[in-house]
């Protein structure tokens, strides 16, 4: 089910730019959902850092060939490291998922759906910060498609960063005027930042992102 403030954004920032509205109208039939599982978002967005979302889909994929298909915390917490290795996870990225799996076995109070439902960004982020290998870009990930917050631009995400430099043509100014542009430029998408950084996503990948 897309969120209850899809088409609402679609109508104003196609009203607001008429560039990102080119994109909007080609892709009207793709919508940002959520499978409503906060680990399973979570481990998906550590897969995904740095590695193309074809690359990251492989990589989970095989995860859940060699555990199954439900990814829980405690199947996830009772791995031997190499046999987490083997999918295609870097030793880094064992770890940041095995810290996310006990943070979220001692915490059940701070992930539950019902607190997750309530919580502000503030202390969604605050939490999950702690947590070693979860640094903001994961936690916009998470805000993005298991909070389904509507104002999440995620400035450190380079498929983001690429395709606005592309699309508004920002490749011939220095590293920092083009951050200064695409602040300017992003102003305007205020209050749903996050549906336009998933269309501007689709402009450089036809595959979906789907944390």
């Amino acid at each position: 089910m897309k969120p209850i403030y899809w088409n609402d954004a679609i109508r104003k920032l196609g009203a607001s730019d008429p560039i990102l509205k080119k994109i909007i109208e080609k892709n009207q039939d793709k919508v940002l959902t959520t499978r409503r599982n906060a680990f399973d978002t979570l481990i998906k967005a550590i897969i995904g850092q740095q590695i193309s979302v074809k690359a990251a889909e492989s990589v989970y994929n095989k995860l859940v060939d060699r555990i199954g298909p439900k990814v829980s915390p405690k199947i996830v917490q009772s791995c031997q490291r190499e046999t987490l290795k083997q999918v295609g996870l870097s030793r880094q990225k064992v770890d940041y998922i095995l810290n996310i799996s006990e943070f979220f076995i001692q915490n059940p109070d701070l992930v539950s759906d019902e607190y997750l439902e309530i919580a502000s960004i503030a202390d969604i982020t605050n939490n999950f910060i702690k947590i070693k290998g979860i640094g903001s870009w994961t936690v916009e990930m998470f805000l993005i498609f298991y909070a389904m917050k509507p104002d999440i631009l995620p400035l450190k995400d380079i498929g983001l960063l690429n395709a606005i430099k592309n699309v508004y043509d920002l490749r011939q100014l220095s590293k920092e005027d083009q951050l200064e542009k695409i602040v300017e430029i992003s102003d305007c998408w205020r209050p749903y930042r996050t549906v336009a950084t998933w269309y501007l996503w689709l402009f450089i990948d036809d595959e979906l992102v789907e944390y």
